[in-house]
């Protein structure tokens, strides 16, 4: 679903914050939602009718649950569409790295709502593939990633590593090393880092522009390398080399990397090898000649 269509739907939701828990999923999710509660409490009464305390209760509990429930999924309604629209200038304040494929459909009421025999509150929408994706209350927030605030402070440490430029002679006065890890590993952030764009250059793009012919060299394989989760800093180490290169390189525009170190070996031995080539053929010439 596109991102214009979820934003028009919250910008003209007809619910408020006075909306029943029951009435903002839809029309069609509201029948079966006060279809079923009204049978739980058809069965409440009859039980009492019949003096059947034990089973009243368990009706009684049921119904109650199922509005604990649904007083939950509408906080989560309300999570969702601040997130989604409620950054600066409207921005989406969820990371490029949630799936939010399930999220669009179910909270634009595309979704549907019912429920299994232990009284959980199933919500299923179909996905691309015109199969159905269940979920239930407590498995939607599960992998949701909130952009934080990791991106300022690294910037904060990119601008200060640029002011001790002029410190001649003296390092940086923090461990870029250790403090890119404490980033990445605090909340998470590396989830943001991976699939965002943080001070203007997305991670993944520089990092397969510059390993391009590698990447291309390894055919289906490269896919392993590049799924997101595969940069984590706890199993990998090349997220955290190219965030700590960037504040190296900001300190000292001169900084080269090893393979940017390899790299430039590689240009300077092929030109001393022209050269010689162009003075061996000029020292044949000027034989010929004498």
């Amino acid at each position: 679903m596109a991102d214009k269509v979820v934003k028009k739907y919250f910008e003209n939701m007809p619910y408020g914050d006075d909306s029943k828990v029951n009435e903002i999923h839809g029309k069609r999710n509201q029948q079966v939602i006060d279809d079923f509660v009204s049978s739980l409490v058809r069965n409440y009464d009859k039980a009492m009718a019949e003096g059947d305390k034990i089973r009243a209760g368990k009706f009684y509990g049921a119904v109650t649950k199922i509005k604990t429930d649904l007083d939950n999924l509408k906080s989560i309604k309300e999570e969702f569409a601040m997130n989604y629209g409620g950054g600066v200038g409207g921005k989406n304040l969820f990371s490029n790295y949630t799936d939010l494929t399930w999220d669009r459909s179910f909270w634009t009421e595309q979704g549907t709502i019912s429920f299994d025999q232990n009284m959980n509150i199933l919500l299923t929408v179909p996905n691309q593939n015109e199969e159905e994706v269940t979920k239930k209350i407590e498995d939607i927030t599960e992998n949701w990633v909130i952009k934080g605030d990791g991106e300022n402070t690294y910037m904060t440490m990119q601008q200060d590593a640029v002011k001790q430029r002029n410190n001649i002679g003296k390092p940086l006065d923090f461990d870029v090393d250790y403090a890119v890890s404490n980033l990445l590993a605090e909340n998470d952030n590396w989830k943001s880092f991976v699939s965002d764009k943080i001070g203007g250059r997305y991670f993944l793009q520089d990092y397969m522009n510059d390993n391009a012919d590698y990447l291309m060299n390894m055919g289906a394989a490269a896919e392993n390398i590049l799924q997101l989760d595969a940069f984590n800093p706890e199993i990998d180490n090349r997220l955290h080399e190219y965030f700590a290169n960037r504040i190296r390189k900001s300190f000292n525009p001169d900084y080269m990397t090893k393979k940017e170190t390899q790299e430039a070996d590689k240009l300077i031995e092929k030109g001393k090898a022209k050269e010689e080539e162009v003075n061996k053929k000029q020292k044949e010439e000027n034989n010929k000649e004498s």
